[in-house]
């Protein structure tokens, strides 16, 4: 069954543009509400050769920064010309990208937003480099641990010292 008909199924709406615009917010509550398994079933072939094409075009920036060299040493990737992070495709997970991607009559009922776009790629880029951050969030617990540790000796020391003065 194809989204229009749902759409005209859920409203009894005539007209299924006006169905699209007038109750996109009970759409997306409603999408909120399903678990991810029937999110992912109910996505066509369309969007994903779209995720598909959308892991290439990140592995193909990786592969150009890895090959100009422009690694972040502070954020421990590779960044494209832009600055943004990029990861190899085998980091990416298809099913967490496809989760995201909107369906084709929500995302052309948007896409005349210009903001919307920009939203939308900010969050597939999120979602494609999530790796990183759970990195970046382990580097920081060790970073932590690291610095407590050295604390501990710190005072031991501090302690064995004054012992010896008194």
């Amino acid at each position: 069954m194809c989204e229009d008909d749902l759409v005209n199924e859920r409203f009894k709406a005539k007209d299924k543009k006006k169905a699209l615009n007038k109750h996109h917010h009970v759409l997306v509550a409603k999408i909120k509400g399903r678990s991810r398994e029937e999110i992912l079933k109910e996505k066509p072939e369309k969007e994903r050769f779209f995720v598909g094409c959308r892991i290439e075009k990140m592995h193909e920036k990786f592969e150009e920064a890895k090959y100009y060299g422009r690694y972040d040493k502070k954020r421990d990737c590779y960044i494209n010309k832009n600055g943004d992070p990029v990861v190899h495709r085998k980091e990416v997970v298809f099913d967490d990208v496809l989760a995201v991607i909107p369906l084709s009559s929500e995302y052309y009922s948007n896409v005349k937003d210009k903001t919307y776009l920009k939203k939308l790629d900010k969050i597939i880029r999120d979602v494609m480099t999530a790796s990183l951050k759970k990195m970046d969030e382990e580097r920081m617990k060790n970073n932590v641990e690291e610095l407590v540790d050295d604390l501990k000796k710190n005072v031991e020391k501090e302690n064995e010292e004054a012992m010896l003065k008194s």
